[in-house]
């Protein structure tokens, strides 16, 4: 029973996931500084994949209930599941969102400490 608990937790998370970051696009939040950009069309392709794999993982597994077949299937879906939620993370920290420095520096850089 814990499983399902954990199961279904990890369908419904994609599926609010998915939903915030297609959503961010259009309508920012305000989470991040102005400078942190990220690529619309990238963040709407991993908010669409990561509400379609919530929504076919928890129908799959509501299915499991009345199918055997697909009940046996439970972990390997969430073993899916979770591989897509690891690679949706590891795109946010390493390729999603790149800073582009706008203005002037608030430190001068004419490294002048005063002795020569």
């Amino acid at each position: 029973m814990p499983f399902l608990v954990f199961y279904f937790t990890l369908f419904v998370l994609l599926i609010f996931q998915g939903t915030h970051v297609a959503g961010e696009v259009k309508t920012p939040l305000g989470t991040l500084p102005e400078e942190v950009g990220q690529n619309p069309v990238a963040a709407v392709r991993w908010g669409i994949l990561l509400i379609v794999i919530g929504f076919l993982g928890g129908a799959l597994g509501l299915l499991g209930f009345r199918v055997p077949a697909l009940a046996a299937a439970r972990p390997g879906i969430f073993g899916l599941g979770a591989c897509v939620l690891a690679l949706y993370g590891l795109w946010v920290v390493f390729l999603g969102r790149k800073p582009e420095f706008m203005g002037k520096p608030a430190v001068a850089d004419d490294h002048s400490h005063g002795h020569h």
